[in-house]
């Protein structure tokens, strides 16, 4: 990452137009004649759960008429900066802007300037920063502080379950350590004070919080780094902030003589492609995220307050989590539109559902 700003702070706006080319991806909508261009600045599709989300973006923008154009950043917010002036730049007024910051308080710049054109500006994925409400149009995505909160009921849970073997905690409420996404990034701050939130008063102990990235890889070089740390102390609890950090921890517990399930529990924010921990028993919960349905839902969110005059509805709505029906997405959009995030048991996957879908069918990719 650092060498990365360097290199742009030395070469500037103009040699990152090649990049800003390079990263853009215009996807058609195949009607006669488009609606509109919505433009979408977003961190980068190299990983999964993002490339998800752009399956289900453009198959939205298709159906709905609209020409989608994607620029991504390595996970880098002074390359999303400086892309986003080098469209301002441009003079091209696209019909609206999608903002998925890498940093939420380093892209905040960025973000008044993109609000200032005039065109609406949906928010999606990472949550605005406090205070900023007003430079979006709407906000259309997950909300990690519910997360956050899903994962701590979740924990509790894993904490029952353990004392039910017979074990003994190794502190009052039990040694929990956190491991999260990249510093800086709004969804990792979000689900770090949900959870910690919902904690409060149930006595859990928390060693250590490592920001690392989102990734199994991320996960057990500094899950190796924490445990060996921490040993001493007595580890009870992981709580890692989706599954592919979670398969990485327990490859390091594992390492280090621990039985992920049995004598320490290990509960996931969301689902991240790889469902094997928790179908092994070795991740005791997770939660779904529908990542793919959280593009639709942003570019549909689009096309609802275009469709109903530009009106935004007060307050925030979830989209349900029926198990079987799909929601409806009909009438004005609401100023904030979240996606569901039911819990998921190691012991009760197979049988958990979302619209009809299995855990398993959702939560593979």
């Amino acid at each position: 990452m650092s060498t990365t700003r360097k290199l742009l702070a030395l070469l500037g706006v103009a040699a990152v137009a090649v990049a800003v080319v390079a990263g853009a991806a215009i996807a058609h909508s195949g009607a006669t004649k488009a609606k509109g261009l919505i433009f979408v600045f977003m961190p980068s599709s190299s990983n999964n759960a993002l490339a998800q989300w752009q399956i289900g973006a453009k198959a939205e923008a298709k159906k709905q008429g609209y020409d989608l154009k994607i620029v991504e950043n390595n996970f880098d917010q002074n390359q999303q900066n400086v892309q986003v002036q080098q469209q301002l730049a441009s003079g091209q007024k696209p019909t609206a802007y999608v903002w998925w910051p890498a940093d939420a308080h380093g892209g905040l710049a960025a973000e008044r300037q993109l609000s200032r054109t005039g065109v609406p500006l949906v928010m999606s994925n990472q949550f605005p920063v406090k205070g900023t409400e007003n430079l979006i149009t709407a906000y259309a995505g997950v909300s990690d502080v519910f997360n956050g909160r899903v994962a701590a009921r979740n924990l509790v849970g894993a904490r029952k379950a353990l004392l039910a073997t017979g074990a003994k905690l190794h502190s009052k409420g039990g040694n929990v350590i956190v491991i999260g996404f990249t510093p800086g990034y709004q969804a990792g701050i979000d689900r770090l004070a949900g959870f910690t939130k919902q904690l409060k008063g149930q006595g859990f102990k928390l060693l250590t919080v490592q920001w690392v990235g989102f990734d199994a890889a991320s996960g057990f070089k500094t899950g190796q780094q924490v445990i060996a740390a921490n040993k001493p102390k007595g580890i009870d609890f992981v709580y890692t902030m989706n599954d592919a950090l979670g398969i990485g921890v327990i490859q390091a517990l594992q390492a280090e003589g621990f039985k992920p399930g049995k004598d320490v529990m290990l509960v996931s924010a969301t689902c991240h492609g790889d469902t094997s921990a928790l179908v092994k028993g070795t991740e005791f919960a997770t939660g779904i995220q529908p990542i793919n349905f959280e593009g639709l839902l942003t570019i549909n969110t689009i096309a609802r307050y275009f469709k109903y005059g530009k009106k935004i509805l007060p307050g925030s709505q979830f989209t349900g989590a029926d198990p079987n029906k799909a929601p409806v997405l009909t009438g004005p959009p609401h100023k904030y539109t979240f996606t569901p995030n039911p819990a998921v048991l190691a012991s009760d996957f197979k049988s958990t559902k979302l619209w009809g879908q299995t855990f398993q069918s959702i939560c593979t990719y």
